[in-house]
């Protein structure tokens, strides 16, 4: 495919445009987004004419008939959504998480082993943390064997966002219901996708226990001032995330630490602190003097993309992490290799933290997480629900 033609859903899919604006062949031909002011700052952002502004998502399918869609729409619409744009042979881009809950993960899957088979159509899971510059660089040094033998890693998103939980006149947002109206690690895919791929791409989660610390700042709502998900691993290593969306205090939602047999990394957690590395062999003295270095010593360890950003790369936005996505996956369709993130990735960072709710449900018991790799289209899904329209 020489030219594709591009449909942006969903206000949040916005800070894709530098990105794809930035490929050669690439064309935002519409946009859909039921809210008329943001629909139309959406528009002027992309540059699509009135014409080719829709309120509904079947509109935009049927007008603009794009090649491929970016979904920045609330949670859990990304699986309907999904589905109807791959049933078209539509390629999707979606934001996290992928679903919420397991009916939602089989539909998923099904949809796009589905498409594969049939269009062609491609997805993938715009987990933008995974492109930030400082988890690429310990990544690739990760791989390359720097810290030995890695067996525990931390992710962190304290992000207080509780006017963000209803509207001015009070109703509730889709936040609400879908991130705060229950219990358990219910947006963890920053911290939990970036952390388990400083273990390899075959990581993945067996099992999960979930502990809460009770609600104390807005008892309005059911879900964990903080909430800890640990992790164990098919590697046997161990993975903890902390999720806080409502704690009164300053952000710290790109936090990451990774430690091995002969290596350790702590990111930032802000005020003027620096991502820092130590690595077995650069101390001069005995145990007592190792010290800490700056992350950004170890730049030539880099991989390519993030060797000689662009312009566009650097003022996308979460670190570059939206300009990284688009590029990727843009690639990946036009090469017909399979995306990054693809749907049993996006699995392996969304399901988890399906399965923390019900581990906090029942004490913190540790519960085990299914792997969707062998789920067969041939098997019929649950009917994901309706779509916005």
């Amino acid at each position: 495919m020489s030219s594709i033609t591009v449909g942006l859903v969903g206000k949040r899919a916005g800070a894709f445009v530098s990105g794809l604006q930035s490929l050669p062949d690439v064309r935002i031909t519409g946009i859909c987004e039921p809210a008329e002011s943001a629909r139309a700052a959406l528009g002027e952002r992309a540059g699509v004419p009135a014409a080719a502004q829709f309120a509904g998502y079947d509109a935009l399918l049927d007008g603009a008939r794009p090649d491929m869609v970016v979904l920045g729409t609330p949670m859990h619409l990304h699986v309907p959504q999904t589905v109807q744009a791959l049933e078209r042979g539509i390629h999707v881009l979606s934001e996290v998480t992928a679903a919420v809950d397991l009916d939602q993960c089989r539909t998923l899957v099904i949809a796009v082993q589905r498409a594969g088979r049939r269009s062609g159509a491609r997805y993938m899971m715009a987990e933008n943390y995974c492109y930030r510059k400082d988890v690429v660089l310990v990544r690739a040094m990760a791989r390359k064997g720097l810290f030995g033998e890695c067996y525990f890693a931390e992710g962190e998103y304290v992000h207080d966002v509780k006017h963000l939980h209803t509207l001015p006149d009070g109703s509730p947002t889709w936040r609400a219901t879908w991130q705060v109206g229950k219990r358990g690690c219910t947006y963890g895919t920053h911290s939990l996708g970036p952390a388990l791929e400083f273990f390899g791409p075959e990581a993945r989660v067996l099992t999960v226990s979930c502990v809460g610390s009770g609600v104390h700042t807005d008892p309005k709502h059911p879900h964990d001032d903080t909430c800890i998900m640990l992790c164990q691993l098919n590697t046997g290593g161990l993975i903890k995330v902390r999720l806080d969306m409502m704690s009164s205090r300053p952000h710290a939602m790109a936090y990451y630490a990774l430690q091995g047999t002969t290596g350790s990394f702590e990111g930032e957690r802000g005020f003027g602190d620096q991502p820092k590395l130590w690595l077995g062999g650069q101390e001069t003295g005995p145990h007592t003097a190792r010290e800490w270095r700056s992350l950004w010593d170890y730049e030539e360890h880099l991989p390519e993309m993030w060797r000689d950003p662009s312009e566009e790369a650097l003022r996308a936005g979460h670190g570059g992490g939206d300009y990284f996505i688009a590029t990727d996956f843009v690639n990946a369709i036009r090469s017909g290799n399979a995306p990054p993130i693809d749907v049993y990735r996006a699995l392996d960072y969304t399901v988890p933290g399906l399965i923390s709710e019900q581990s906090i449900a029942a004490g913190g018991a540790p519960l085990p997480v299914p792997d969707f790799r062998h789920l067969s289209a041939d098997v019929e899904a649950p009917v994901a629900s309706a779509a916005l329209r």
